[in-house]
């Protein structure tokens, strides 16, 4: 679906805010199908498999669509197990603000991390801060200082937020803007929240089937067993000699390990 490209868009992406647009979209739409296969394979009764592959692939299915973007580029914060695409002067951030629908301009951010601090200094200052001593939010909470690959981005950059509603049955909603984090997590947005369009069709599914070996899937009977291979060696003439009894089976060797060495 092609629609027009707003001033913020065109400012933060340049020429390639159409596609970026676009990207986003299939990117999320990607995301929870292979989030929904992964549950399905697993047959759990809950849907914590579904939210663990959903986290992984909001972050791994929209790179796979923005790194097509020409000028892409992905910055992986410190600490952080995924990489998130700077394109333009937009560092995109994508979270889960709700599971059902509801209004995104009362959206929240999940939590208020160090990573959230620091991708949050790239974002307008908020109009409300707290002092450090109000007694009805708790203390200021200071600024993180950007770390690692988010300290090499490009003066200008500008945090580009992606938030969408999604449950193990739908992908619900989703929309992008600028906004700043004020008190409790809340957003302040800078820019109409611009709803994106998910498309039906799904274009990286990554979900694999495991190969696993052949299995024995029935016990072996006693009387089916291979044989067992004996060892036979003659007595010695001293042996025989002497009338040394037959020995039938080999002398027991001590075991050296321990109990204890299965604990280090």
């Amino acid at each position: 679906m092609s629609m027009p490209s707003s001033l913020w868009t065109t400012d933060v992406f340049g020429e390639q805010a159409a596609d970026t647009r676009c990207r986003v979209g299939q990117g999320l739409r990607n995301m929870q199908a292979n989030a929904q296969a992964a549950q399905e394979q697993a047959g759990s009764r809950t849907t914590r498999v579904y939210g663990t592959s959903r986290y992984e692939n909001q972050y791994e299915r929209l790179q796979d669509e923005l790194k097509q973007v020409p000028g892409a580029r992905a910055v992986k914060p410190f600490g952080f197990s995924y990489e998130l695409m700077l394109i333009g002067k937009g560092l995109i951030y994508p979270f889960r603000y709700s599971n059902t629908k509801s209004d995104v301009r009362s959206a929240r951010i999940p939590s208020r991390s160090r990573l959230v601090r620091e991708l949050f200094t790239f974002a307008p200052p908020p109009k409300h801060t707290q002092v450090p001593f109000d007694l009805d939010f708790g203390p200021a909470v200071p600024i993180a200082e950007p770390r690692g690959a988010l300290a090499t981005v490009p003066e200008g950059t500008q945090l580009v937020l992606v938030p969408f509603a999604c449950n193990a049955s739908e992908l619900l909603e989703a929309y992008w803007g600028i906004a700043a984090l004020g008190m409790n997590r809340q957003l302040e947005w800078a820019t109409d929240p611009e709803p994106l369009h998910l498309p039906q069709e799904v274009t990286s599914y990554t979900l694999r089937p495991i190969s696993i070996p052949g299995q024995v899937t029935a016990h072996t009977g006693f009387a089916e067993g291979l044989e067992p291979t004996l060892t036979l060696s003659s007595r010695t003439a001293s042996d025989q000699a002497l009338q040394v009894p037959v020995q039938t089976e080999a002398e027991p060797i001590e075991d050296q390990s321990s109990e204890d060495d299965a604990t280090h």
